[in-house]
């Protein structure tokens, strides 16, 4: 009698258990489920949130990529050996007169001409100069020979232009020191890629204060000289 009420009391204790530890398992069971479902959906969400920072950081450096690299309006820009703006080398100065109106200042002799515009017609104001060339003889028409601009919005297709270091200039030209003057007290250098038909003058702290185009294979020292009496 007690060994069958003892296996009563262990079928009774097993049976309890088998009945609380079913729910248990199933517990378990779930809250595993469960938590791998909540680590599937963050690394999904991770990684489109990666994907899509990836996006947006490649899409600003593009638009960055694209504003250092815009191009220059053809009405602003320097091609060396070759024009400024609308000015092109060995245009007439009747044709651009015409185009431009008359010079504020213009100086001939001897079959050359200087001629300067100013903008808006202060002398204080961004300049644009002018060395015109009559070849008495064989062509009586006089024709620009060399175009120098002051104004910053002016530029070459690599972004060089009046306000910038001449450092930068001499990392895309080969330049020559060709002189030195002074403007109204003011020291100047001048440089020159002869071959390329580009120059800058530049002041005291490197600043280029002027960039000029010429013919290529020629000196632009010719045509300072008639810009500036002090070069």
């Amino acid at each position: 009698m007690k060994f069958q009420k003892l296996g009563k009391s262990v079928c009774s204790t097993t049976y309890l258990s088998s009945i609380i530890e079913i729910p248990i398992m199933k517990i378990t069971r779930y809250t595993l489920i469960a938590l791998c479902v909540l680590i599937l959906f963050a690394c999904k969400h991770k990684s489109k949130t990666f994907r899509d920072a990836m996006k947006n950081e490649s899409e600003n450096h593009t638009d960055a990529t694209n504003a250092v690299s815009a191009a220059v309006a053809a009405d602003r820009l320097i091609v060396p050996g070759k024009s400024i703006g609308q000015i092109i080398l060995n245009e007439s100065a009747a044709t651009i007169i015409a185009r431009l109106g008359k010079p504020d200042f213009s100086d001939a002799a001897m079959g050359k001409n200087v001629s300067v515009w100013y903008a808006d017609h202060d002398k204080n104001g961004y300049s644009t100069h002018m060395y015109f060339l009559t070849n008495m003889g064989i062509d009586d028409t006089s024709r620009v020979k060399a175009i120098r601009v002051s104004s910053p919005s002016f530029k070459t297709q690599n972004h060089l232009y009046a306000g910038v270091l001449i450092a930068d200039a001499k990392k895309l030209y080969k330049l020559d020191s060709l002189s030195t003057f002074k403007i109204n007290g003011d020291r100047r250098a001048l440089y020159d890629d002869a071959a390329a038909g580009i120059a800058f003058d530049i002041d005291r702290s490197g600043n280029i204060i002027g960039i000029a185009v010429h013919e290529p294979g020629k000196s632009v020292i010719n045509a300072f000289n008639a810009f500036f009496e002090e070069l």
